[in-house]
């Protein structure tokens, strides 16, 4: 079948719509639906456009679009879940961090020791009677 190019800006506007690459439509918000009018709009057009008796095929299209979209959106999780999902993940990432900032403060423990222990060698050899230090320019 051939189409005619402001056909195929439709069926590119649809497309568009369906991956969810929409250049003017937004396709995030939650009130967004696959209609001819959207597809008018993201073609350039405006309402009224895309009509039965011009384009009976992207009509049909556009329809079939419509009830997939909604059948997908069945799946995903009302707000209750979300909140749900969204408390989990704080709380692992709350527990993380506890791990976390524990190894940290035991690291610091360990280069401070570490720091003392430098310092009382160095001063152990300063003192030494039998151990002259040489003090070197960093020239």
């Amino acid at each position: 079948m051939k189409t005619s190019q402001a056909e195929r800006v439709y069926w590119n506007a649809l497309e568009r719509l369906i991956t969810n690459t929409a250049k003017i439509v937004d396709t995030k918000s939650s009130r967004f639906k696959i209609t001819k009018d959207a597809v008018g709009k993201e073609a350039g057009k405006g309402k009224g456009y895309v009509r039965n008796e011009r384009y009976p095929e992207l009509c049909e299209a556009i329809k079939k679009a419509e009830e997939e979209r909604k059948s997908l959106a069945k799946g995903v999780p009302n707000d209750t879940a979300k909140l749900q999902h969204e408390k989990e993940l704080k709380l692992k990432a709350k527990l993380k961090y506890d791990t976390l900032k524990k190894e940290y403060d035991l690291l610091v423990q360990n280069y401070l020791n570490i720091l003392r222990q430098n310092f009382e060698l160095q001063r152990e050899l300063a003192e030494s009677p039998h151990i002259s230090l040489v003090k070197r320019s960093n020239k």
